[in-house]
């Protein structure tokens, strides 16, 4: 398959500039598209395209590998600048990669229909095949917008036409507009070498004339005379064996070109699938729903090639790699070890806390039969008592936030114990308006408990003369089902674990959305759930599976961790900062390392 590239660059100036380049090696395409606005622009432009340009024929592993590397490097070198677009790509064989940042974009047009390549625009790398008498189009969002209506006649013109007449429109001394740069790859058939006709003269050929008269002619005649039996069953022998022979040839031809069809879906199978493996590899990190999606497309894509040639070598190769990797494009961790961080009999005899709270490198313990009330500095591992007996009544839920420590007990309500003196004060006293509280959390000072009786969560805020009365955190319009409510986790928004497995989420008082997406298997049974203002993640315990999930704070799956603690242990706690997670399990505290 043949390109040719036709390009077109307006006026640049020192503050704001466009530029478009590509370089060819090896049969291989690369073009950069910048669009920048700041001090030197077009110098830093131009240096930029010309270092990527460099890099990435520098640069070893897939095509999607290095393209992903490149285009982070000139994120990196663009670092501070005001306005910026970025849109590389890289064209090996027939399959397109494309990436990019801003509003720049790619279009495509195959059989008179324009479409978009380009994704979010947020560094999503993408790929597909082309075809001959496609034509891609590269701009800057500046010249998309000169283009307008006629963007998709533009695409008609020739490829030197396009050429001068953009170039020259966009360059003109009334065109005053910065920012406009475009490229156009057109994709055209390879041409075969035409075989020499059969009738073309032979060199150096000696014929000697034959005289007048005596030419002579071929007689089939006497020759099929002599090959024709004369008898009726020679006859229908040599009948019988000339159908043979002609359905020989059918048969032949139809393998033939059979085999001609398997061959091309074979190899268009095989490509599609190394296509999306090298996709996937390359979003593991970036964008690990896209890359188990794209993971998932090549598997399939190399069944197929698989069913049209079952022993092929390169095919076999590649269901080899894919095995390999799985795992680690899907972010799945397997085998997990588990050390012990501290046996809780060190803290006191028989202490059995049956849940945690992290917040500033500490851990908070609570044990509600002896009501004890703990905490453990995980650098120095250093434990204190901070509670116990009379002070804290009849404990049941304690959290960490701060330096203070919120106990909510059945009997005397909620009470505050400062862990730098182990003093201790009444938050609120019991209140009859209150339902079950099955769960509280410090968050920013504030108190928050969960009602799953009254399907509210309270919060009382800090005063000077200690903290106010209860609010409703619920905007009015808010109607939430918290009933089987078990577990409440607070960063900047309110996330209540359900009996059956339901995560709900608030933000400012109104339900927001949380939905647990791309995962290879559902969740089973959640023991306990963790995040804070202090991580950028949502951490699921799935005990049902024995696995760890993580995902984003809308529930969007991003790694899981299997092992045989996670379950069995009753609640957990994550240090993304020393990439540490802590797992409370029958009077023990095991951690376990983060990828």
């Amino acid at each position: 398959m043949k390109f040719a590239v036709a390009k077109a660059t307006g006026l640049n100036s020192d503050q704001q500039a466009a530029l478009v380049n590509c370089a060819e090696q090896n049969g291989q395409l690369f073009v950069g598209l910048v669009r920048l606005a700041g001090d030197d622009a077009f110098t830093r432009g131009r240096q930029l395209l010309s270092e990527l340009s460099d890099l990435f024929w520098e640069e070893e592993g897939s095509i999607g590998e290095k393209l992903t590397k490149v285009f982070a490097e000139a994120k990196l070198k663009l670092t501070g600048v005001s306005s910026a677009e970025i849109l590389l790509a890289a064209l090996s064989g027939k399959v397109l990669y494309l990436i990019s940042q801003g509003e720049g974009a790619a279009y495509l047009k195959r059989e008179g229909k324009l479409s978009v390549l380009t994704g979010d625009g947020e560094g999503q790398l993408v790929s597909g095949f082309l075809q001959p008498g496609d034509r891609v189009l590269f701009a800057t969002t500046s010249l998309l917008k000169f283009l307008g209506d006629n963007l998709t006649k533009s695409l008609e013109l020739s490829l030197p036409d396009w050429e001068e007449e953009i170039g020259s429109r966009i360059n003109s001394a009334e065109f005053e507009e910065h920012g406009l740069a475009g490229l156009v790859l057109s994709v055209e058939e390879e041409e075969v070498p035409a075989e020499m006709s059969p009738t073309s003269p032979i060199a150096n050929f000696d014929q000697t004339p034959s005289p007048p008269g005596s030419g002579w002619r071929f007689n089939p005649g006497p020759v099929f005379k002599n090959i024709i039996p004369e008898s009726s069953r020679g006859k229908l022998i040599l009948a019988a064996f000339l159908l043979l022979v002609i359905l020989a040839g059918i048969g032949w031809q139809y393998k033939k070109t059979k085999d001609g069809e398997s061959n091309r879906l074979f190899a268009g199978f095989l490509q599609a699938a190394q296509a999306d493996f090298e996709s996937a590899s390359s979003l593991q990190s970036l964008n690990p729903p896209e890359a188990k999606n794209k993971l998932n497309f090549a598997k399939d894509n190399l069944a197929k090639a698989l069913a049209v040639k079952p022993k092929d070598a390169a095919a076999l190769e590649l269901q080899n790699k894919i095995n390999l990797s799985a795992d680690s494009i899907l972010q799945q961790f397997k085998g997990v070890n588990f050390d012990s961080f501290l046996d809780l009999n060190l803290v006191k005899k028989d202490f059995r806390p049956t849940q945690m709270s992290l917040s500033v490198g500490k851990l908070l313990l609570l044990d509600k039969d002896s009501n004890t009330l703990v905490t453990i500095d995980l650098g120095k591992k250093q434990q204190q008592i901070q509670a116990g007996g009379g002070s804290l009544g009849q404990s049941q839920k304690a959290s960490l936030n701060g330096s203070n420590a919120f106990v909510y007990a059945k009997d005397k309500g909620v009470v505050k114990v400062d862990t730098t003196n182990q003093k201790t004060s009444t938050v609120a006293k019991m209140d009859d308006e209150w339902g079950e509280i099955v769960d509280l959390a410090g968050f920013s000072g504030n108190v928050y408990l969960l009602d799953a009786g009254k399907g509210q969560v309270w919060k009382y805020v800090p005063t000077t003369a200690g903290f106010s009365n209860k609010q409703t955190y619920f905007t009015k319009d808010t109607k939430a089902d918290l009933a089987g409510a078990q577990k409440m986790q607070i960063e900047s928004s309110v996330y209540v674990l359900k009996s059956g497995g339901d995560i709900l989420r608030f933000t400012r008082g109104a339900s927001d959305f949380f939905s647990v997406g791309g995962l290879d298997q559902p969740i089973k049974s959640i023991s306990s759930i963790f995040t804070s203002s202090e991580v950028e993640n949502f951490y699921i315990l799935d005990s049902g599976n024995s696995r760890l999930v993580v995902t984003t704070k809308t529930g969007a799956y991003k790694s899981q961790y299997q092992g045989d603690k996670f379950g069995t242990a009753a609640d957990l706690a994550v240090d993304e900062k020393g990439k540490k997670a802590y797992l409370l399990d029958s009077g023990k505290i095991y951690t376990m390392d983060l990828k």
